[in-house]
């Protein structure tokens, strides 16, 4: 809650900042807008103040110097002298229409804005009042003056002060954003990092210092749990290495015992029996210690691998002949479908031949009444993996059981536990296709039998 309490107050802090900063810079915009449509061309006052001062008296006539009337004619105006009694007694190109004397009230009355809608200026000098007027609807006379294009040029220029606004909002935002991303992006990579289990290290800077800080300590707790958990994993598969070890030796001299006791003559034939009960028994708990070994090593990536290239379909060969050559019963049948002898892959022989075993076993087993089961061994579609492909002809799984197949018995990821066997044969075959970069794929449905494809890639 404190990083985002300390991102949020200096978010709001930049947008306050950006807001006035656009307010300071609309302010010196409209100004200079203002002062410009002031100033454009001569001002009023200026041209009435030099036409006042350029007057002269000369005994009964007057005279204006030249300069004061270029302006006039620059600025398209006119100009008169009226006298403390209202008599017009000077005039420069005045309009025919405007009178020749004023009263008080009507010198008031236009001195402030207008004189028959011309816009006049007024300067008082020792003759009188000088009055200068331009010409209609050249002047828009408020407090300020402004000429009228410039009046009508407004609307575009505010049109065009709302696209800047718009324009330097984005810019200042693609600026504001660009910072935030290059925060971000180290936050984002250590998060990927995280999720990948890597260890990261994010530089604590800036607005979300406080994070990563908090991705370098979830970073650094993670490396320890996983230290943890490697060596609990590893202790975990020394011990089971270590009784399997330990159990081999009596179990050796059990099976011996009752093999000698099983095939002796001076044993009655009830206790040979149960001799041969105790044998079977026996090679069953040496199988299940075996597979238990195995598994452990796998499931922890401890079991040395040693790669060779294989032909796929002459170790399938060579399984399905030792399975028919074992007093297969009648009721099971194998087909070997070689599709192509192309399927070479860089594996562990004795460890793939464990894999097709299982899985062959695994028809035969969960089938007791019997099935027919095709071993084939093919290329992919986009022949870059080599399958192999079990498929019979059994009572199938339901769909929804099938990960649980590829569990080990009794694992928390398991929705139901294993009935059938100890349920290591499956969950092997995934780990053995996992340790030669490759995967188990089934698929089946009651009474639809069962399909396991073994793929690997196709070694070059």
């Amino acid at each position: 809650m404190d990083g985002a309490a300390r991102i949020l107050r200096r978010y709001t802090g930049a947008s306050i900042l950006i807001a006035v900063f656009l307010l300071i810079v609309n302010y010196i915009i409209l100004g200079t807008f203002v002062f410009k449509g002031m100033n454009e061309g001569s001002s009023p006052v200026h041209v009435t103040q030099t036409v006042a001062e350029g007057l002269h008296k000369n005994d009964t006539s007057y005279t204006l110097e030249p300069n004061a009337q270029d302006w006039l004619q620059k600025s398209q105006a006119w100009a008169m002298l009226i006298t403390n009694d209202g008599k017009v007694v000077w005039e420069q190109a005045i309009p025919d229409q405007l009178p020749r004397a004023y009263s008080l009230a009507e010198v008031a009355q236009f001195s402030r804005n207008y004189l028959q809608d011309y816009p006049v200026f007024v300067w008082e000098n020792e003759m009188g009042l000088v009055v200068v007027g331009y010409p209609k609807d050249s002047l828009a006379k408020y407090q300020f003056h402004f000429p009228i294009s410039w009046i009508s040029d407004l609307p575009y220029r505010l049109l065009a002060l709302l696209f800047g606004n718009i324009l330097l909002a984005a810019l200042l935002s693609l600026f504001i954003g660009s910072r935030l991303i290059r925060a971000i992006r180290p936050l984002i990579s250590g998060i990927h990092a995280l999720s990948e289990d890597q260890h990261t290290h994010v530089e604590a800077k800036g607005m979300f210092s406080g994070i990563a800080k908090s991705i370098n300590h979830a970073s650094s707790l993670l490396q320890e749990k996983n230290a943890l958990l490697k060596a609990r994993d590893e202790a975990r598969s020394n011990w089971i290495a270590g009784i399997s070890h330990d159990i081999r030796t009596p179990l050796s001299m059990v099976l011996g015992y009752a093999s000698e006791l099983e095939e002796s003559n001076a044993v009655p034939y009830e206790q040979q029996q149960k001799a041969s009960i105790i044998r079977k028994q026996g090679e069953k708990l040496r199988s299940l210690v075996s597979d238990l070994n195995l598994v452990s090593m796998l499931e922890y990536e401890m079991q040395p691998i040693h790669t060779k290239p294989i032909r796929l379909s002459t170790l399938a060969r060579q399984i399905v002949t030792d399975f028919l050559n074992n007093d297969l019963a009648e009721t099971f049948t194998i087909e070997l479908d070689v599709t192509t002898e192309q399927c070479f892959v860089m594996g562990d022989e004795k460890l793939l031949g464990r894999a097709i075993t299982n899985l062959v076993q695994n028809s035969i087993v969960h089938n007791p009444s019997g099935c027919h089961i095709h071993v084939q061994t093919t290329l992919s579609a986009n022949q870059r993996n080599a399958l192999l492909i079990i498929t019979d002809n059994g009572k199938g799984i339901e769909q929804s059981m099938l990960p649980d197949l590829v569990e080990l018995p009794y694992s928390s990821k398991r929705k139901s536990p294993s009935h059938n066997g100890h349920g290591l044969g499956l969950p092997m075959v995934a780990r053995i296709a996992a340790a030669h970069h490759g995967r188990l794929l089934l698929s089946s449905d009651t009474g639809k039998g069962m399909t396991a494809e073994l793929c690997f890639p196709l070694s070059s």
